[in-house]
């Protein structure tokens, strides 16, 4: 069958009822469904609704906690880290950047780190809050070890992904949210559903060949964007993200959806280099700079990292979600297994 469409707001109920089930407290279910169906509004499927049985899964199996008792382990005017507790990450990774963003109001800048949490989404998820404050915002995420190290043949790092967000004006923003690896697995697991080739130049499988098939890499070796360049940013986010903080290595973490090592974010507030309105004018500047560069063959536009999804956003409020057939498939199930209201398709208007 085709993808199926639903409404977002449909998709958050449904997400929020889901969780509720498994002793979720309500505010942590309803941070959780905000922000998968922030991903899939943006197109970022493979961190949407599709995680709803996994994180399921982890509770279920007691690898994560539904009530998470977050911890804090050191603190200053600027710096903190937190314990998770092994607690759901989305929650755990909202509460320390809720925690930067005060820091940064409070003396420029806020840095925190958490150790003990479990998968925590959409990076761009939490630079957006900073960026709503009219902050800059850096965070990274280490995580179960899939990736070779430059010239290595066993799986060393995570894909860990890292995210930097900028504002421009009330409405747009600068938002970069990556893997540092060439694709993120649960990107390849999406093309592993839908039958769907991966790029050239991702992926080696388990023979240490490159390969294109999606289910071959996943038995395999991720490979890091940009070789050896690549590579050394993958190691950079892993000291971050788990030396700095006390946390599991890539190596050691166990490779289950629901479990990660560490969380790092840092926020800085503009106003404290210069005048905020005068950052704003010279970073649109910069844009309009950009934008206004000829055009190289085969190009219609010059676009800024952040604006694809943002204009999917638009389009998938509008139009509806796509969910793809399996997963579906789990949802229609997993409400009849939780007696609560499944997901309605969306007619055609």
């Amino acid at each position: 069958m085709e993808n199926v469409k639903v409404s977002a707001k449909q998709a958050q109920e449904f997400c929020v009822e889901c969780f509720l089930k498994f002793g979720v407290p309500k505010e942590d279910a309803e941070n959780i469904a905000d922000h998968l169906i922030l991903a899939n509004l943006r197109g970022v499927d493979s961190h949407g609704i599709i995680r709803v049985p996994y994180y399921i899964e982890g509770i279920r199996k007691g690898l994560v906690q539904p009530s998470s008792d977050v911890r804090v382990v050191e603190d200053s005017p600027s710096i903190a880290l937190l314990d998770g507790g092994n607690g759901l990450g989305i929650p755990v990774a909202t509460r320390a950047t809720d925690l930067a963003i005060d820091k940064a109001k409070s003396t420029g800048v806020g840095v925190v780190g958490v150790r003990n949490l479990g998968h925590v989404g959409m990076l761009a998820y939490y630079l957006k809050k900073a960026i709503g404050h009219g902050f800059i915002g850096f965070a990274c995420v280490n995580a179960p070890a899939v990736m070779i190290p430059w010239g290595g043949r066993e799986n060393m790092f995570g894909t860990n992904p890292m995210c930097v967000g900028f504002p421009m004006d009330e409405e747009n923003s600068i938002i970069l949210d990556m893997a540092t690896s060439g694709i993120a697995r649960f990107k390849i697991m999406v093309a592993a559903r839908r039958g769907k080739k991966i790029p050239e130049g991702v992926a080696l499988d388990k023979q240490g060949k490159p390969t294109t098939d999606a289910k071959e890499a996943l038995d395999g070796f991720l490979l890091p964007f940009g070789g050896y360049k690549g590579y050394g940013l993958v190691l950079a986010i892993e000291v971050l993200t788990s030396a700095l903080l006390g946390a599991l290595q890539s190596k050691y973490i166990e490779v289950h959806p629901s479990t990660q090592g560490g969380f790092f974010i840092t926020v800085i507030d503009i106003g404290r280099f210069r005048d905020y309105e005068e950052y704003k004018k010279d970073v649109l500047h910069l844009i309009s700079n950009v934008k206004s560069c000829p055009l190289a063959d085969g190009f219609t536009e010059i676009l800024i990292p952040g604006e694809i999804e943002d204009r999917e956003a638009e389009r998938r409020m509008r139009d509806g979600i796509p969910i793809e057939d399996t997963t579906w498939k789990e949802l229609v199930n997993l409400a009849k297994e939780l007696n609560i209201k499944p997901l309605s398709e969306l007619r055609s208007r």
